[in-house]
């Protein structure tokens, strides 16, 4: 089983690597869960692309029976801007994925309050929504081909 090629997915641009079939079945119903808990008001539409909103990607992650860890790796707070780099680890059965993403924030992009506490708050946010969207982004991928267009 560990020589064996991985493949990709056409539909999905998943890939998919190679495990025993406990594990396989326990990957498709998570996933199949994960875009049931979905609808169309998750998303929007941003120059032309569909886009999760971040509430839709935290469902997915709180609502499904997987294990996730979420750590800040690297944190840089100036008085401009905001940049957190942590990594997203999750586990289905016996695999396990894990994803480092990167979020910044500029102050001068902040409306009203503008202080340290929301210019990092919205770093790390978009740092964990990235993340989510690494490692969830089949079965986005998947509800925005089938729902959305």
């Amino acid at each position: 089983m560990e020589n064996e090629p991985f493949r990709i997915d056409q539909l999905t641009g998943e890939i998919i690597v190679p495990c025993n079939s406990k594990d396989k079945e326990l990957l498709q119903s998570t996933k199949i869960e994960a875009v049931k808990l979905l609808n169309p008001d998750d998303f929007f539409m941003i120059n032309g692309v569909w886009e999760a909103k971040r509430d839709a990607l935290l469902k997915i992650l709180s609502s499904l029976p997987i294990s996730y860890s979420w750590t800040i790796k690297e944190k840089q707070l100036e008085s401009t801007f905001a940049s957190i780099t942590g990594v997203l680890a999750i586990e289905v059965g016996n695999i396990k994925r894990a994803a480092d993403c990167m979020g910044i924030c500029e102050l001068n992009e902040l409306k009203g309050n503008k202080s340290m506490h929301f210019m990092n708050t919205r770093a790390e946010t978009r740092a964990l929504k990235r993340a989510i969207e690494v490692l969830f982004g089949s079965v986005v991928n998947y509800y925005v081909g089938r729902c959305l267009k």
